[in-house]
């Protein structure tokens, strides 16, 4: 039964006007690549509105406590969740410790093909059960086919268990998107290599993940203006990206003492802006550990 739905998914298919690829000229198959992804655009632009409910659902769930964001998948579409997830840390300073993955084949997996992963409902809830998955966290099930055993055990052990569940998939009847809260259908239809969801389909759920995921750190406070408040400064050229940031946000402020301040403060552009405000280093330390949105802090 689950092989028959799997098949039945429309990204399965093959488009009758395209069997003609592998023999098209170079151009041409470029041409018919970038047209796929176009449509892929669009197949995220119609989600606007849904987009926006389930963005608002996790900045909800998420400012609530320590909860985690977590990523469940399979193959190429966890992959993609990886790729949102682990960039979270240095732009928005998420920390590590509220991020979590649920892997088909574990952590290898996101490197070699692991026979029948995929397949392993049992391993799904394991590992839902090995992170303590609660009403506290959100997860994102990411499956192009809709079917994914494994994803789809873990969205639903994860829904049961309390947790904001959001399904990204290309497949309007796929049982992933009947157990999430949220459910996110990207209409990118059959690929131009049949089966292929790395293509229009993987186009679309990276869309989806970076708009999800960028709003919801925006609206739990980790944005100023359209500039990365919290990004880390691990190397030169995010801490030159700090000083900028902390030039336009404080024109007062030359870099040279922009570098100054930001040193004292160990690189926390946050409390460093604080500070030019008027705060004390105490004072701003200690504003920080709230709740409260940094906006609200500047006043």
């Amino acid at each position: 039964m689950g092989e028959e739905k799997h098949l039945s998914s429309p990204t399965e298919g093959v488009d009758p006007s395209g069997t003609d690829f592998d023999r098209l000229d170079h151009e041409a198959q470029v041409a018919r690549l970038l047209s796929s992804q176009r449509h892929a655009v669009d197949a995220v632009c119609a989600l606007q509105a849904s987009l926006a409910l389930a963005a608002k659902a996790m900045i909800t769930t998420l400012q609530q406590g320590t909860g985690r964001l977590m990523y469940a998948g399979a193959g190429c579409s966890i992959r993609i969740g990886v790729q949102d997830g682990v960039e979270l840390v240095p732009t928005f300073g998420w920390p590590l410790a509220r991020l979590a993955y649920l892997i088909a084949g574990g952590p290898q997996a996101l490197s070699v093909s692991v026979e029948g992963a995929e397949d392993d409902r049992e391993d799904a809830i394991a590992q839902v059960t090995d992170l303590a998955i609660n009403s506290q966290d959100v997860v994102i099930g990411v499956a192009a086919s809709g079917n994914t055993p494994f994803t789809c055990a873990a969205l639903s052990e994860a829904h049961t268990r309390g947790a904001l569940t959001i399904a990204i998939s290309s497949n309007p009847t796929g049982a992933l998107l009947q157990i999430a809260d949220h459910a996110l259908y990207t209409d990118t239809g059959a690929e131009v290599l049949a089966g292929s969801t790395r293509l229009a389909a993987g186009t679309a759920q990276k869309i989806v993940l970076n708009v999800l995921s960028t709003t919801a750190m925006t609206g739990l406070g980790r944005v100023l203006g359209n500039e990365m408040l919290c990004v880390q400064a691990t190397n030169a050229k995010l801490k030159d990206r700090q000083v900028r940031i902390l030039t336009r946000q404080v024109p007062s402020l030359d870099s040279e003492s922009a570098v100054e301040l930001l040193q004292s403060t160990d690189w926390d552009l946050r409390c460093a802006l604080l500070i030019a405000h008027g705060w004390t280093k105490d004072a701003a330390v200690d504003a920080l550990r709230s709740d409260t949105l940094f906006r609200d802090l500047l006043g």
